[in-house]
């Protein structure tokens, strides 16, 4: 069981691909960025396509992986079971690889006021918001 489908979580899957076990990846969008651009997507030099691509499509011929959109509500250690949006998931063992998130370093008014670049559709609202000089 991995949970997170960013760089990390991605490259495990690849690397566990066609092993002699099931590998269930979940995340709570049912695509992965590629985060370098962000930047690139923000000040519209790229379409939000060109950096995103689903998870599904990158493990189709895949036969051992599973993919669920979810969001991880609490993880049971005792029980080894996972609580999601979709329901409980039991797993023998445990990755978690959910990435880092828009540090705002502890700057409350630019938390406020400021848009974080991730996930894509974050981008997509700055390049609708903002207007050249």
């Amino acid at each position: 069981m991995i949970i997170g489908a960013g760089f990390a979580g991605m490259r495990l899957a690849q690397k566990l691909a066609n092993g002699p076990f099931q590998v269930v990846l979940i995340d709570r969008y049912n695509y992965h960025q590629f985060q370098p651009l962000f930047h690139q997507v923000a000040t519209s030099g790229l379409a939000p396509s060109a950096i995103a691509f689903p998870v599904r499509k990158a493990f189709h011929k895949t036969p051992n992986f599973h993919f669920r959109m979810a969001e991880v509500e609490q993880i049971l250690p005792e029980k080894n079971v996972i609580e999601t949006s979709i329901g409980e998931i039991a797993y023998e063992h445990l990755v978690l690889a959910t990435g880092a998130d828009t540090n705002y370093f502890g700057n409350k008014s630019i938390a406020t006021h400021a848009y974080p670049m991730k996930p894509c559709f974050c981008e997509i609202t700055f390049c609708s918001a903002w207007k050249p000089p």
